[in-house]
């Protein structure tokens, strides 16, 4: 089967769920399934699947697919948890559940997603999964998530603060971000074997695709302007306050710290950036990523592994 028939039956299982539900409730946990990268999203044909990187673990190590579509369900469903919960605890962004049905909604609405999560997991069963290993999936996908919770809460404990390492921030972000990515592809080869070996080669798969993917977007936010205008600290930033002296280390310092007035636009912050090599310097860590990702994968190919497409995720 092609990707937009899987697309399709991800969708299916995810609105089977939602329909056990009140439509006012349904049409509140559609929101966050129906952004970028979520399941309930409009397919972009340049984008990678990312909705389906479990299925395509499982695939491409025993060529079947179909039992892993409530996985792909129960990945979203918790995805789309966080990404509520995040907005509240941000409390940053005006179009957000919290902004618009107040923060008592939006806590039941991520409560219910997770709900959702752990009962999608159960739909293995139909699939003819034993019991044993959806209990062993369930357990692995709850440890992913309290390592989330825990790199969230060291986010949320950091501020902003500027004095952050280039180390510290790495280890929050293999905690917060790239260790949903790793549950994924950990999760979906679990689905497919017992082989530790192969076990071990998708963890650090995912583990390194998950770090690659969250410098590119730091990368992003830079090139966009988006992160500089609402002056988050991200790893570009934590390099050029490390590499600049006196001068300009003051002009980043007063602006990321809301005390340098009209002196510093956007414009300033970014051209500093650029010219210290923070763009550069992340964008040759983001390919260190890749290859680590990369040589994963091909240690997993050399074991009969049809690593095809996730080659796609390394473009």
């Amino acid at each position: 089967m092609n990707d937009g028939i899987h697309r399709e039956l991800l969708r299916k299982e995810i609105e089977f769920y939602i329909s056990l539900l009140p439509e006012e409730v349904g049409g509140l946990l559609r929101e966050p399934l129906s952004v970028s990268r979520r399941g309930l999203s409009v397919a972009n044909e340049r984008e990678s699947p990312w909705i389906l990187l479990p299925l395509i673990a499982c695939e491409s190590i025993c060529g079947i697919t179909f039992s892993a579509i409530p996985l792909c369900a129960s990945l979203q469903f918790f995805l789309a948890a966080g990404d509520v919960f995040d907005d509240i605890e941000d409390n940053d962004a005006p179009l957000s559940l919290s902004s618009r049905y107040g923060v008592a909604i939006t806590n039941n609405i991520a409560t219910t997603l997770l709900v959702l999560g752990e009962k999608a997991i159960a739909g293995l069963k139909e699939k003819q999964v034993n019991d044993s290993k959806i209990v062993r999936i369930l357990d692995t996908i709850n440890h992913y998530y309290l390592k989330a919770c825990t790199g969230q809460h060291l986010d949320l404990s950091q501020g902003n603060k500027l004095d952050i390492s280039e180390n510290e921030y790495l280890d929050i972000l293999s905690l917060k971000s790239a260790s949903q990515i790793e549950c994924s592809c950990y999760t979906g080869a679990l689905l497919a074997t017992d082989n530790n070996e192969l076990l071990g080669l998708f963890k650090n798969f995912g583990y390194n695709l998950g770090m690659m993917l969250q410098i590119t977007n730091d990368i992003a936010g830079i090139i966009s302007k988006n992160d500089i205008i609402n002056k988050k600290i991200t790893f570009p930033v934590i390099f050029a306050l490390s590499q600049t002296e006196s001068f300009t280390h003051d002009k980043l310092e007063q602006y990321y710290q809301n005390q340098s007035g009209d002196e510093l636009s956007v414009d300033n912050i970014s051209d500093i950036l650029s010219n210290t090599g923070a763009m550069h310097y992340s964008a040759i860590i983001t390919e260190s990523y890749r290859l680590s990702a990369k040589e994963a994968a091909e240690k997993a190919e050399s074991n009969g592994v049809n690593i095809d497409k996730m080659r796609i995720f390394l473009q």
